[in-house]
């Protein structure tokens, strides 16, 4: 049969407290900045020496996160009422869904405010993300799957590695819904473009180099007084380059290059002999081998992050992020 002509509009009330992808969605969300927090601390230490000092920051971030999911928990349940307003739209085109809750869009303003009057830039990023994520379009010519959930009355479409869109139906629609959008995915092939393989692996070996580079960098901080902040910034610039915005990568670019700097002068540093004080020397002309291996596995990490930071720059490197967009709607062909 011939499924009806979109376009097909509906509201609907959706669950979150309740919602037991949304509850694994939180949890998920607060495991990862507990141990994002927690790899970012343990590569500090642990290349200054202070090892034993690991274990129990990694169980006061575990608390922070555990804190973190409680909190989101409860302002599901006290400032939204346990339930989202969302509109969905179905078309030839694909799916556009827009948040209409007026709490939550008041909230979403109100953390950007509050974060740009506090100078934070978690709550402001955070508050701009769930904006832009007010209103989302799925487009037929992306590169998902539809996975169906009859019982929930829920549609999920998915790329090679996670959901892009979660599509809540009534019991009514949903029928309707599922066969408008297994003819548009048909007529368009978009199952077909998905990937099989999962690109996760690929971006997870590179953040494990991402933050052994880092670790090196770490490393050098007392020989060639390197300001600690210099790998910090890298670090953090290098992962979000990877997973989120490419431009990022010339931040990295340019620390970098004040990193190869500061280690070149370094080197070039003229000393007084303690044993000679008329005497004066370069500091590279006393370096033991170990110091110039610690020189060597430096370079070779400013070299890596610089090469990823380059590639993602000039756009032949696509973030986890843009390559998500992409999938969603088919910009990238």
């Amino acid at each position: 049969m011939k499924p009806p002509s979109p376009p097909v509009v509906w509201e609907i009330d959706i669950p979150l407290a309740t919602n037991p992808r949304l509850l694994k969605t939180l949890a998920l969300v607060s495991g990862l900045a507990a141990l994002i927090s927690s790899l970012f601390m343990s590569v500090i230490l642990g290349a200054q020496g202070d090892w034993d000092d690991i274990p129990p920051l990694v169980g006061i971030l575990a608390l922070v996160g555990l804190g973190l999911f409680v909190s989101f928990v409860l302002i599901a349940l006290i400032v939204f009422g346990n339930r989202l307003r969302t509109r969905y739209t179905l078309d030839a085109q694909g799916i556009h869904q827009e948040t209409i809750d007026r709490t939550s869009r008041l909230v979403n303003r109100l953390t950007v405010l509050g974060g740009a009057a506090s100078g934070q830039p978690g709550p402001t990023g955070a508050g701009l993300t769930a904006r832009a994520r007010e209103s989302e379009r799925l487009d037929w010519r992306g590169r998902f799957s539809l996975q169906v959930q009859p019982r929930a009355h829920r549609l999920i479409f998915r790329n090679a590695w996670r959901p892009l869109m979660e599509v809540y139906c009534t019991p009514e629609n949903f029928a309707q819904v599922e066969a408008l959008a297994r003819h548009f995915m048909h007529r368009h092939h978009t199952s077909e473009r998905t990937p099989a393989r999962s690109p996760l692996p690929s971006y997870l070996g590179h953040s494990v180099l991402i933050l052994l580079a880092a670790f090196m960098l770490f490393t050098v901080h007392d020989e060639f007084d390197l300001d600690l902040f210099a790998p910090i910034l890298v670090m953090a610039f290098a992962l979000a380059t990877l997973w989120l915005i490419p431009l990022f990568g010339y931040v990295v670019l340019l620390v970098n290059a004040g990193i190869l700097v500061s280690l070149v002068l370094a080197a070039l540093e003229e000393r007084t002999s303690y044993i000679r004080p008329q005497e004066r020397y370069r500091h590279y002309e006393v370096f033991s081998d170990a110091d110039w291996a610690l020189l060597g596995f430096s370079l070779l990490a400013l070299g890596y992050l610089s090469w990823l930071a380059w590639r993602a720059a000039r756009g032949r490197l696509l973030s986890r992020l843009m390559r998500d967009q992409d999938d969603l709607t088919g910009s990238g062909d």
